[in-house]
């Protein structure tokens, strides 16, 4: 294990962001209330619609803390995936990937338009990341995620099984440098974590203190300020000025 935590970091003068979350406005104001600076709102790609966006400007403008429209694309196969990311690129702040399905999973590495390859490791016994699809996450920029809801809510007698998969996306991290978050998945407020029980928590699966902190402020963050940006540029590598 890597880094220890014995850190001076000061969790009062950081921001964390949770880029998946399911949650209303109550949940959203407990977010707030336990420490996190700003949410990714999310919802399927079947329900990202206009009255989801009506609703989430009106949150947006009630809200202390940052939010980002979220659509999470549940698809059977690459070519699915491809229409459903071009049909949502422009409608949402952040793109999550459901994965699972290997072919999928890659095809979500593949994709400099995806932002999070979420629950790769869904229905499966391995973590669903080989050494393949962590260099392609890596060139890309496609954060892996691990999502803590599902080691919390597995039945005791698989949760070692989740802890393994959690373990190994980790050691690949290290080596290929992949872009690597936290999330909550919270629909209830009785499913967010605070920051620091999130740090404490990922011992479990052998992420030093530095690596947990990272994986809810600094990457989240920056996946925000890329796709803040998104918007200016006309070609990849071409911005438009102001």
């Amino acid at each position: 294990m890597q880094g220890n935590y014995s850190s001076n970091y000061n969790f009062s003068n950081s921001m964390f962001f949770d880029l998946h979350f399911h949650g209303d406005e109550e949940v959203i104001k407990e977010a707030e209330r336990l420490g996190y600076s700003g949410i990714g709102l999310t919802r399927y790609f079947e329900d990202f619609n206009s009255d989801f966006l009506k609703q989430f400007d009106i949150l947006k403008a009630n809200s202390n803390i940052i939010l980002k429209k979220c659509a999470e694309i549940s698809c059977k196969h690459p070519e699915d995936l491809r229409k459903k990311v071009q049909k949502s690129r422009k409608k949402a702040d952040i793109l999550i990937v459901r994965g699972g399905d290997l072919k999928v999973n890659r095809a979500a590495c593949e994709d400099k338009r995806v932002d999070i390859l979420s629950q790769p490791n869904r229905s499966r016994r391995d973590s669903g990341i080989n050494h393949v699809l962590a260099r392609k996450a890596a060139e890309n920029s496609v954060a892996i995620e691990i999502n803590l809801k599902i080691l919390l809510k597995t039945n005791l007698r698989y949760r070692y099984r989740v802890l393994s998969q959690f373990r190994h996306i980790v050691e690949l991290q290290r080596k290929f440098k992949f872009p690597l978050i936290i999330t909550s998945s919270a629909s209830f407020k009785y499913d967010l974590i605070t920051p620091q029980d999130i740090t404490a928590l990922s011992k479990s699966f052998q992420m030093s203190f530095e690596e947990s902190f990272d994986a809810i402020s600094k990457i989240p963050q920056e996946i925000i300020e890329i796709n803040d940006l998104r918007d200016n540029f006309v070609v990849d590598g071409v911005r438009i000025m102001e």
